[in-house]
């Protein structure tokens, strides 16, 4: 390999404002999966370079553009790969933020601008003498899509509500490990008590907590779980089991099958 990696983009995608970090880091680490695969130490940069831009949009959509959770936004921006020295080098200058809220696009581009010309070096000074305060200042501002209850900009659709399931515990017979992931996570799969899969998860660490990511296919309808908790991963590797309490813990949020078939084909990209 050469020294340099060519340009990349990274988008977020739309999502509401209050889960744009999480979505900026598992679409990293999902991009630059094969590096990871190649040295695992690579994760540590992954994880170093996603807070760093994290911390720098939670400046632009919180403190300077005044969003709230619930606002819908998609980032994107280009990066390049110092193979030599294992970094990930933003190029701020190409940052762009769609704001699906009243704002006019003119107001959000000078703002993004704005920032990266006068406020940018002293974001990243900060960062780099604080990074875990920098963290914890996003997290603040994070929130589980589904818990989050405003409606999404009038082009997304959302999908009919089935009728509620029965407990995971009743419709699920097994959860089996399947691997680890680029992130240092474990992957699981769920068998319904009939002997079919019915669908898969995620455990992946986030800060001092873990994110249980769950997407279920059953009896014509497709949902999404989403938990976090305060147990060590290994409890997970030993027992998968034990995520389906947390589970339940939570109210899963309905999702149309090509979405979940989506998301069920991301996460089995994301294993080591």
């Amino acid at each position: 390999m050469g020294e340099a990696s060519s340009v990349r983009e990274l988008s977020s995608g739309l999502i509401i404002a209050g889960a744009y970090a999480d979505k900026i880091r598992r679409t990293l680490f999902a991009q630059l999966r094969d590096l990871v695969k190649q040295d695992k130490e690579f994760a540590r940069e992954i994880a170093r370079a996603t807070a760093e831009l994290n911390i720098v949009l939670y400046r632009i959509l919180v403190d300077e553009l005044k969003l709230s959770k619930g606002d819908v936004i998609r980032a994107r921006i280009n990066y390049s790969i110092d193979l030599k020295n294992k970094r990930i080098i933003w190029d701020y200058r190409s940052l762009k933020l769609e704001v699906f809220r009243r704002i006019p696009d003119e107001q959000v581009s000078e703002t993004v601008n704005n920032v990266v010309a006068s406020k940018l070096a002293k974001i990243l000074e900060e960062f780099k003498i604080a990074p875990k305060i920098a963290e914890e200042t996003v997290r603040s501002f994070e929130v589980s899509e589904e818990k989050y209850e405003e409606k999404p900009p009038p082009q997304l659709e959302k999908p009919p509500t089935p009728p509620a399931p029965a407990t995971l515990s009743e419709i699920i017979g097994s959860v089996d490990l399947i691997g680890e992931t680029i992130e240092g996570g474990l992957l699981v799969k769920f068998t319904s008590r009939e002997g079919s899969s019915i669908g898969i998860a995620t455990i992946s660490p986030s800060g001092d907590e873990l994110v249980i990511d769950a997407i279920i296919i059953h009896e014509g309808a497709s949902r999404r779980y989403l938990a976090r908790t305060k147990s060590k991963i290994d409890a997970y590797r030993d027992d998968p089991g034990r995520i389906l309490p947390e589970l339940e813990k939570v109210s899963p949020t309905e999702v149309t099958k090509e979405q979940a078939e989506k998301l069920i084909r991301e996460k089995m990209q994301s294993l080591l």
